[in-house]
């Protein structure tokens, strides 16, 4: 949890994603001279908001003056009949008295407890006449809720009123459980469906109702991919989450209503439909023809999957059938006893081809067993490698986790409850580990499982606490694993590695770096021989011995093309960016984002994504970094990695700050501002530091910018190596500008040894840069600036080379070379409205109109109509939704300035005057 309690909102709340619902149903009733009555039935499954939805039709019609009447269905009394017409008709009895004299007898006799003479056709005569006469003085809108729960008898004398509205200022609507028999009841009536809330409807219904949490922290991303888009999930999940009551592993907490529809769902079906649901449960998802044979094994089967279906527990499609929803699956799991599933285990193990039949044989052996039983404990390891290798890490670590339901051993069940937290982990579901190694905990003591629980136990705190414990603890792990099981001890010194690097601790990483030294040896496979050259060349790269570093680094990304393996692949894309190949790193970092989604890692992908973004920015690619960063944002707050979503906004910050974007910048850099502090996250807070500078430059406050570069220390306060080097040309601008030129000469040396070794064109460019800066004599000065010039054609970077032909064109300027200045300028002006940096074509503006030349505003650039960015894209999509600025900039982690600035631009781009005109091209 990351607030404080967090009261939901007044109600009645605002009903976002249902403008369509809402436009149909606040039409009704229409007056009579346009088209008469109208009946609907509104169909949606358990906490959809068919409640909430009928409640605002009734406000919106109360207010335009029409008469409400409402009839809810009552399950107490749903074998009753006429129940639920008796209670309909008791607010209204005075009017029954005024109807002609069959009309107002029929209704007289349900009143007083009686059915009435005629039969249905009577009595659903009767009703006609009511809604008549009651539509009569004002238009009439009557709301039938609940309709599953109304007597048989009620619900078809309601149906044959509501298709008898011809001519009248009346309507109908009928909300039921999508999964009850209302519809042949009700046949002949429009039907509105309600699906799930779309994603960005669903933060706003959850920021709406809980203000106080944070819109991306985890508690909020934790909700709304559980919720799936249902309201009532949304609402009751968040309140659990702000009282702490939230269960473990997630579902819906004790007393919900949304827990209580699953529960009476299940127990409302036959005891062959719900083995069907047992099976799907015990088995995932499973062939309509499986699960049709595995169903006649447990008993009568005829019908039990389409029974299933039709109450809304099971889904088919392209003929697989599952239980849909993790809510739902975890509600119904909670229901099956231990028999229910060891029956279950051994149908699927009879019917299963024999790979997948393998785990459930072994599972319902072991839960046969009244004792230890390593015969099936073998077949249930050997299932669990299986499913990872065949189906990924979120298939074993179910598979470890139903082995240990049964296992009969303690020792056995602690060893499988960490191989199912190492695998969800790496499946992506950081959460999930936690619980598992708390449950192992409970039953193996604080530190359960030797050193696979501790390298389990570090990988979480890397990524999602505090990363000098994940140092501490991964680095036990390297000691604790015998000389047999070398492969985890070595990876266990590369993450405690990337932790005391997180950390800032560059000590910590020295020692790691030589104990790395020393384990090598000349028989190691290619994925050791990798870690042990990645240690290498980072420790020489950060001792300031590039040559050295180069020979290792390049080893690294050599071997990467021999391995398959993500975490090859993204330890290599961080080699070739500290070797400054951009693009090959870039190249590594996608290949390792789709590896990791094909064999089903998870967690992989985010970290993936940082260098994916890095990478991009640092060719200039700016929308393909910030749709990385943004993705890689989205998807560490999804698998619960949060110190990796810390990496992810300060990219994004960076790329603000480059643009100049000091708003937006530090509204990203304040939201990490609380994690990089109380979790001693070193090198993000003295990236954060740059980030700032950066802002500070574009801004024209150099001497602020020099201030944060002295404050960019790490965690362990100690300078940061990783960050200083890439820092490098933007402390020697503040430098020179304030006047410290040997503090900036100094800096720049250490730089251009890094940039010669590695023959990056991009660093070579921004060190001749800096020495255009730095020089004393205009020669050396435009010698340097044009050396930078065309490296910068070389590499594309046009960002960058914008900023030095801006710096070179000021030295020709004050040179009094003011012709030779203007070309550049112009040139610098175009590119940074290309990139939306205004405070950087400001800065060039003001140079072009002191070197004599005329140039407009920059807000009101001609031919607006060019293609917008990705960002001003979403902006009109956010837009045409409904969305205020507000909320646009908190989904978007902008600052309502920012998304004002934008908006101008989009508006004169496309040539429209309001947001309506707006929406209307993005719906």
């Amino acid at each position: 949890m990351e607030a404080g309690r967090s009261e939901p909102a007044a109600w009645p709340p605002a009903l976002y994603g249902r403008d369509r619902e809402r436009t149909l149903l606040d039409a009704l009733p229409g007056p009579a001279p346009q088209g008469g009555g109208r009946a609907l039935l509104l169909l949606g499954g358990p906490g959809t908001g068919r409640t909430a939805l009928l409640a605002a039709a009734a406000r919106t019609a109360a207010a335009a003056g029409a008469t409400v009447l409402r009839t809810d269905g009552v399950r107490a009394e749903a074998r009753v009949p006429l129940a639920g017409l008796h209670r309909t008709l008791l607010p209204v009895a005075p009017r029954v008295r005024t109807l002609p004299g069959p009309y107002g007898a029929a209704l007289a006799e349900v009143l007083a407890g009686r059915e009435p003479f005629g039969g249905e056709l009577a009595l659903g005569a009767a009703l006609s006449g009511l809604v008549a006469e009651l539509a009569r003085p004002a238009p009439l809108l009557w709301c039938v809720d609940d309709a599953q729960w109304l007597d048989p008898a009620t619900l078809r004398a309601l149906g044959m009123a509501a298709r008898r509205l011809t001519g009248l200022a009346a309507a109908v609507v009928f909300a039921a459980d999508e999964a009850c028999p209302v519809s042949a009841a009700l046949e002949g009536l429009d039907v509105l469906r309600l699906g799930p809330l779309p994603p960005d409807a669903a933060r706003r219904t959850l920021a709406d109702r809980f203000p106080g949490m944070p819109p991306h922290g985890s508690d909020a991303v934790m909700v709304l991919g559980l919720a799936a888009g249902n309201p009532l999930a949304l609402v009751e999940l968040a309140g659990a989450a702000v009282d702490g009551r939230l269960p473990e592993p997630p579902a819906l907490p004790e007393g919900s209503r949304l827990r209580e529809r699953h529960r009476e769902r299940f127990h409302a079906l036959t005891p062959g439909a719900r083995a069907v649901v047992a099976l799907l449960l015990c088995g995932g998802p499973l062939a309509v023809p499986v699960l049709e044979c595995a169903a006649r094994r447990r008993g009568p089967g005829a019908g039990a999957v389409e029974e299933a279906r039709a109450h809304g527990l099971v889904e088919v499609r392209d003929g697989t059938a599952t239980v849909p929803g993790r809510l739902l699956r975890a509600s119904l799991t909670g229901l099956l006893s231990p028999a229910d599933r060891l029956a279950a285990y051994g149908t699927l193990a009879s019917v299963l081809d024999p790979p997948a039949a393998r785990l459930f044989r072994a599972l319902h052996r072991l839960g046969r067993s009244a004792g230890p039983s390593p015969g099936p404990e073998r077949e249930l390891e050997a299932a669990a490698g299986s499913a990872r290798r065949s189906a990924g890490h979120a298939a074993a670590a179910a598979a470890w986790e139903r082995g240990a339901e049964v296992a009969a051993r303690p020792r056995t069940r602690v060893r499988w409850l960490v191989a199912a937290a190492a695998d969800a982990q790496a499946a992506g579901d950081t959460r999930r580990a936690r619980g598992l190694m708390r449950r192992a905990g409970a039953q193996g003591g604080p530190a359960p499982g030797g050193a696979p629980g501790a390298l389990v136990r570090g990988e979480i705190e890397l990524r999602d606490g505090v990363p000098a414990v994940a140092c501490r603890d991964l680095t036990a792990a390297v000691g604790g694993f015998p000389a047999d099981r070398r492969a985890p001890a070595v990876r266990a010194l590369m993450l405690a590695g990337e932790a005391g690097c997180l950390t800032g601790d560059f000590a910590a990483f020295f020692g790691l770096a030589d104990r790395a030294g020393a384990l090598r040896r000349s028989d190691d496979p290619p994925e050791q021989r990798l870690v042990f050259d990645h240690f290498a060349g980072l420790a020489a790269t950060f001792r300031g011995r590039h040559d050295h570093a180069q020979w290792a680094l390049r080893r690294v990304v050599r071997l990467a093309e021999t391995l398959t393996d993500p975490e090859s692949a993204i330890w290599a894309a961080q080699a070739a960016y500290t070797l400054g190949d951009a693009p090959r790193a870039l190249a590594l970092a996608a290949s390792a984002v789709h590896r990791a989604r094909r064999q089903g890692a998870g967690a992989l992908v985010p970290a993936a994504l940082v260098y994916e973004a890095l990478c991009a920015l640092a060719l200039d690619r700016y929308a393909a970094a910030g749709a990385a960063a943004e993705e890689g944002l989205r998807l560490s707050e999804a698998t619960g990695q949060r110190n990796l979503a810390v990496d992810h906004l300060s990219v994004l910050a960076l790329l603000a700050a480059l643009q100049g974007d000091s708003a937006t910048a530090g509204l990203r850099l304040a939201a990490a501002e609380r994690a990089v502090a109380v979790r001693g996250l070193g090198r993000p807070g003295a990236f954060n530091c740059w980030v700032s500078a950066c802002a500070d430059l574009a801004a024209d406050r150099p001497a602020d910018a020099l201030s944060r570069f002295a404050r960019m220390r790490g965690g362990a306060g100690q300078v940061n190596l990783a960050v200083r080097g890439m820092a490098a040309p933007h402390f020697v601008e503040a430098a020179v500008r304030c006047g410290q030129r040997a503090k900036a000469a100094g800096a720049l040396r250490a730089y251009e040894h890094w940039a010669t070794a590695s023959r990056s064109s991009v660093r070579l460019a921004l060190a001749h840069r800096c020495h255009g800066l730095l020089a004393e004599d205009d020669a050396s000065a435009v010698a340097h600036f044009r050396e930078a010039l065309r490296l910068h054609q070389g590499d594309d970077t046009v960002l960058e080379m914008a900023k030095t032909e801006l710096f070179y064109a000021s030295r020709l300027r004050r040179t009094r070379r003011p012709g030779e200045a203007r070309g550049l300028l112009r040139d610098a002006v175009s590119v940074f409205r290309q990139f939306d940096a205004r405070p950087w074509a400001e800065r060039a503006a003001a140079e072009l109109r002191a070197a004599g030349d005329r140039v407009g505003p920059v807000d009101r650039e001609p031919g607006g109509r060019r293609e917008l960015t990705a960002q001003q894209t979403r902006i009109c999509e956010l837009v045409a939704q409904g969305a205020t600025n507000r909320e646009i900039a908190d989904l978007l982690l902008l600052s309502t300035r920012t998304v004002e600035y934008h908006l101008r631009n989009i508006f004169s781009r496309l040539g429209v005057r309001s947001r309506v005109e707006l929406a209307s091209l993005f719906r």
